[in-house]
């Protein structure tokens, strides 16, 4: 956590800058890339070749200064925190890849279907205008019992062939629509993982900001209280970098557990990059919230963090807390500023603390 306030306006920075850049940019931006990866030890699979492009066409100002400040005094970085920056701040534009691919898909099988569609209305109308001209040929076919039996035998076919045209059409009918059940399923799937972090299985950012910009909004219109707070786990690369990502994947879900099951609802906890999550306390006072994280503070330093297979658990992990309120008029962005001014306190006050203005 560094000095720096973030700008956490929700962005879409890949998306936003690909279409900006054009090819000779692209191909500079490409270029530093590979000097970063070289640079700083990281293998440029797709999602580090993400990361370092991000940063170097500083598409997203939050990434470019977590990354600054990752490589302070360090002549490396690790595929763990590339892989926590490419998940926090870079996830959700695959998930909107697979959203648009998804919705092609189902839009184009209902394109299938609507011409399945057209062309029976055609066959239809065509087994019509044959049923017509046999019943204005049938007086006439009457008095030859050879012509007679020339048209029984057309009206014969012509039923055979349209029950079987019916029966195509029934069942490419069937299979469109078990086609469209099974995409809209894993479109409704694709955006639900969206909104959720894999490895803590809460609520991520994009799914906290869009619940803030609503939040702010109800608040503004009912005036009632709302109060967000940031958390950010204390020395929490100094634990990675003795313990293994393995133990800090372990106090990842412990923190978010505890925290998504310590606070009184409604709320809504998220993780919102690396070792930082929000916590979003609607129709709760300041003072109020505080308490809450102050009893989220104490039940951690008491969590056992145990890796599995090892001797001993891990040594005690605190967090430090910043939260703020609402005040009429301010802007998600403002709002989140203001919090992450008090998490800043609280780290420079001694870290382990809950700061808000006038408390801690």
């Amino acid at each position: 956590m560094g000095a720096q306030l973030i700008d956490r306006t929700p962005l879409n920075p890949v998306s936003d800058t690909r279409a900006q850049l054009d090819f000779r940019e692209a191909c500079k931006a490409a270029v530093r890339v590979f000097q970063l990866s070289e640079k700083y030890k990281t293998a440029p699979y797709p999602n580090a070749y993400a990361v370092w492009f991000a940063y170097s066409t500083k598409s997203d100002p939050a990434l470019v200064a977590e990354i600054d400040e990752l490589l302070l005094g360090q002549d490396s970085i690790s595929a763990y925190d590339i892989e926590l920056l490419f998940q926090a701040y870079l996830a959700e534009d695959q998930s909107v890849f697979a959203t648009h691919d998804l919705s092609q898909a189902i839009g184009d099988e209902i394109e299938e279907v609507l011409s399945v569609i057209g062309t029976s209305l055609q066959q239809n109308s065509a087994f019509s205008d044959t049923l017509t001209t046999l019943e204005q040929d049938l007086p006439k076919a009457a008095a030859s019992p050879e012509r007679l039996n020339s048209l029984v035998s057309g009206l014969i076919e012509e039923n055979r062939r349209m029950s079987a045209m019916t029966l195509e059409l029934n069942q490419g009918l069937s299979r469109s629509q078990s086609l469209i059940t099974t995409l809209s399923e894993q479109l409704d799937e694709v955006r639900t993982q969206s909104l959720r972090d894999p490895l803590t299985s809460i609520p991520n950012r994009r799914a906290f900001d869009k619940t803030l910009e609503e939040a702010i909004e109800h608040a503004a219109r009912t005036r009632e209280p709302l109060c967000v707070a940031m958390a950010d786990l204390d020395h929490f690369k100094a634990l990675n970098d003795t313990y293994g990502h393995e133990a800090g994947d372990v106090v990842l879900q412990n923190f978010a557990r505890l925290i998504s099951t310590s606070a009184d609802e409604p709320r809504l906890v998220a993780r919102h990059g690396g070792e930082e999550f929000a916590i979003l306390f609607p129709g709760s006072q300041l003072m109020t919230s505080y308490n809450r994280l102050v009893n989220m503070k104490h039940l951690l330093s008491k969590t056992i963090h145990q890796l599995e297979g090892a001797p001993a658990p891990l040594p005690a992990v605190t967090a430090s807390f910043g939260v703020a309120k609402y005040e009429p008029g301010m802007t998600a962005r403002e709002l989140m500023q203001k919090a992450d001014k008090f998490l800043y306190e609280a780290k420079s006050k001694g870290r382990n603390r809950v700061c808000a203005a006038g408390i801690g």
